[in-house]
């Protein structure tokens, strides 16, 4: 009997990013019988405070007894406003993928930059600057963060990496007080979307009691 059968999993894809690349965990959350739901939204021409309003509408026409959450990078933010600002009447845990919930200093690097400002839009409104309100995800957490490159911050802000990190966001931008597990992984910031490991990590969180 498939256990997982009735628990929904809605994946939240992060900065310039449509869904896509989130595929293979979406494929191996389904192979372990959950159904896995994609939010898709506008990471630079919306907030992650408006995004997190489509969110909730979002989540609110999902008829399931248990919603989880898998954020990756800026869609730990959106979450982050989620919770912030609205109640979900279901239970469920969150996984957050190398997001920078305490700020991203390639982000604030990029915006303090004339010319290279505009490819972060909105997101660095009550997000990517660091002023998200993390603490108001009081469900239960794992953190999962990459410690090696390379990625688009080494490409556009070196001067601000600092070791360990995924080669777009520093480890210590993904540290939460309040989370259950914390795990590091030795993948780029977009290579933890196709981690075994990480696929391991997420399923063994979510099916603890």
């Amino acid at each position: 009997m498939n256990t997982h059968s009735k628990e929904v999993v809605v994946l939240v894809h992060g900065l310039w990013m449509k869904g896509p690349e989130l595929l293979f965990i979406r494929y191996r959350l389904m192979r372990q019988g959950y159904q896995v739901c994609q939010f898709h939204y506008p990471s630079i021409f919306k907030s992650p405070e408006q995004n997190a309003a489509s969110l909730f509408q979002f989540v609110s026409k999902i008829d399931s007894p248990v919603v989880h959450f898998v954020a990756h990078s800026l869609g730990g933010i959106v979450l982050a406003h989620l919770f912030a600002s609205y109640k979900i009447k279901q239970p469920g845990k969150v996984v957050l993928i190398g997001s920078p919930v305490n700020g991203s200093a390639a982000a604030a690097y990029l915006h303090n930059n004339k010319l290279m400002k505009f490819l972060l839009g909105k997101s660095v409104i009550k997000g990517l600057l660091g002023d998200t309100p993390k603490e108001s995800i009081k469900r239960t957490v794992c953190v999962i963060a990459g410690t090696k490159g390379p990625g688009a911050g080494q490409l556009f802000a070196a001067k601000v990496m600092q070791k360990p990190h995924d080669g777009t966001v520093n480890l210590g931008e993904t540290l939460l007080d309040n989370a259950a597990e914390f795990h590091t992984v030795p993948r780029s910031h977009f290579l933890l979307l196709v981690s075994n490991k990480v696929i391991k990590i997420i399923i063994n969180f979510l099916e603890k009691e």
